[in-house]
């Protein structure tokens, strides 16, 4: 028996589709209009399909001003660098979500132009599959309200002593080309425990490890963290917590072969491991996107 990951970190390669980052700018006044508080909610609207003939994932998107006008919108999306990698077109299809009259949502289905005459647009991290492209997002698209201020930082969880066994969520797009939770096309909720450690520093650890289930479609998908009556060994008084601490790029597999006279057969078990690249890495990208060439 061995055991196998499949995940990124450069090198590796995973069975998963990894990171990327996606810039939206957005100049129509009031984006980050009134949507439920509850950050569950917000993700699960910030949440979409990332999809090509070749390659289909998960991806997230953050707002925050724009650096060229402050009273401007701009959004980021994070959803996998291997996915543009794997595709050979010039587009690929995000599907935002819009709202009709009767309060129902449906599909808002839009092309993002990823290469322009064989170069591609988008910037990646230098160690990890992280990346950056700047894209418009369609005018009735439901605007999200997820600030990237909800990125943890090693300072965040330092200060909210963020360890092994905090329950933490993800919403992400299993299979997608073989399920589809609504006809809205909404992705689904899971829950799980951080299980590595140690966390920090995150610029050495990269990643960490939740016992949750992962699939095929799901890297890109946000891995975070609500407790709203968190008790802290710091400060008497229960915090309220609510971080984004990074997201799904990969799982962790136990391989068995065996080996008959005439016949040799593999069998592949999900551990229910998945692999997660901190927030940090998410930032990092971000100034990489802001520094001058």
């Amino acid at each position: 028996m061995a055991i196998s990951s499949a995940w990124f970190a450069g090198r590796h390669r995973s069975l998963l589709v990894p990171t990327l980052l996606a810039i939206f700018v957005c100049t129509r006044a009031g984006t980050a209009g009134a949507q439920s508080a509850d950050l569950d909610t917000q993700l699960m609207l910030a949440t979409v399909k990332v999809a090509d003939p070749d390659a289909t994932g998960t991806g997230f998107l953050l707002s925050r001003p724009s650096p060229k006008d402050p009273k401007a919108t701009q959004f980021l999306l994070v959803t996998a660098e291997h996915t543009l990698a794997r595709t050979k077109g010039e587009d690929v299809t995000l599907f935002f979500h819009k709202r009709r009259p009767n309060g129902l949502y449906e599909k808002a289905p839009v092309k993002v132009r990823v290469r322009q005459e064989g170069k591609v647009l988008w910037k990646k991290h230098p160690e990890l599959d992280v990346g950056v492209i700047a894209v418009v997002p369609p005018a009735e698209a439901v605007p999200p309200a997820v600030p990237v201020d909800l990125l943890a930082s090693d300072a965040d969880l330092e200060k909210y002593e963020i360890h092994p066994g905090d329950a933490v969520r993800c919403v992400g797009f299993p299979h997608p080309n073989q399920f589809e939770a609504s006809e809205a096309g909404f992705g689904v909720v899971r829950g799980g425990f951080i299980a590595g450690f140690p966390l920090l520093p995150t610029k050495a650890t990269q990643t960490f490890l939740v016992d949750l289930n992962t699939f095929e479609g799901d890297s890109g998908a946000p891995v975070y963290l609500v407790d709203l009556q968190r008790l802290l060994q710091a400060k008497p008084e229960p915090a309220r917590v609510r971080l984004i601490l990074g997201l799904m790029v990969g799982q962790h597999f136990l391989d068995e072969e065996f080996k008959a006279i005439y016949q040799t057969s593999k069998f592949r078990h999900r551990m229910g491991f998945g692999i997660v690249v901190h927030a940090t890495a998410i930032r990092e990208t971000v100034e990489m996107l802001d520094a001058k060439p």
